[in-house]
């Protein structure tokens, strides 16, 4: 399951933008590496790709899908498989490697007898989760103006402890086997298009508020509080850097450009319901 947006690729490319050699230039082998560690979850969001040409049409960089990629943990060395598709993306197939709190990893990539390393360290879960409520009403008509005591019932507020030097990001996800779809009200409905599961974007924020017209189903429903490594927080945050002020861009990938990172979650549920 890919669960975060590659965003960095064209966010390198402007980086080089201003420089006199770009490594971005027709005919560079340099290997793009997103690599995402998350504790407790199996090794599948692995990506290896080429670059982009400064002034290509293309929105997405080419997958590299002969790459040797291997993590190493503690001295032992575990090789990747590439995944189904045509899509650069590597993931491991054994069932004795483990992602935990402060496990430190490596990361090698070798492509065209080139060798482009990394290291990730596996951060401490969010802390205090809490939800305002357990159960989510979803009213069975909508008013107008929104009346305050109906909106407090009809969305839920998730916290956790703060913690000013990290980022978190949320997801939700509906994990109903045959979920009832909440019915559209005026047009009035949230639910990302009907997706099961939607994310939000980075924040140094400690709370989050899951409200009605951002979900499409009835039912069951998981919340989890992911805290993103340092590595990726600061790639995040450098998007908004103004490009001119970059000599070389942000990039814990030696000897190729990206980020390998690691995260760690807490997971809490609550329930979607109509209102009678």
């Amino acid at each position: 399951m890919k669960k975060i947006a590659l965003f960095f690729v064209a966010f390198l490319a402007l980086s080089f933008s201003c420089t006199k050699e770009s490594p971005l230039s027709a005919g560079s082998d340099l290997v793009v590496v997103r690599a995402y560690l998350f504790a407790g979850e199996p090794v599948t969001d692995i990506q290896i790709t080429g670059t982009l040409p400064l002034g290509s049409e293309e929105t997405e960089a080419p997958p590299i899908n002969d790459a040797q990629v291997a993590l190493i943990k503690d001295g032992r060395q575990y090789d990747l498989t590439l995944s189904p598709g045509d899509s650069g993306y590597y993931h491991y197939t054994g069932n004795d490697l483990l992602v935990e709190q402060g496990d430190v990893f490596e990361i090698d990539v070798v492509h065209n007898d080139k060798v482009a390393t990394g290291k990730a360290v596996v951060p401490a879960p969010p802390e205090d989760l809490a939800l305002s409520s357990t159960t989510l009403y979803i009213p069975t008509e909508i008013t107008f103006p929104f009346d305050p005591a109906l909106d407090s019932t009809s969305s839920i507020t998730v916290s956790w402890k703060r913690d000013s030097t990290s980022l978190f990001y949320v997801v939700v996800e509906n994990v109903e086997e045959n979920p009832d779809s909440i019915a559209s009200f005026g047009g009035f409905r949230g639910g990302m298009g009907g997706s099961r599961r939607f994310m939000s974007t980075p924040t140094s924020q400690n709370e989050y508020r899951i409200q009605r017209f951002s979900l499409s189903y009835y039912g069951k429903h998981t919340v989890r509080i992911y805290r993103v490594n340092q590595e990726y927080a600061d790639l995040y945050g450098s998007r908004l850097q103004d490009s001119r002020d970059l000599n070389e861009p942000l990039t814990n990938i030696e000897n190729g450009l990206g980020v390998f990172s690691a995260f760690n979650s807490v997971k809490a549920e609550f329930t979607v319901v109509q209102q009678e």
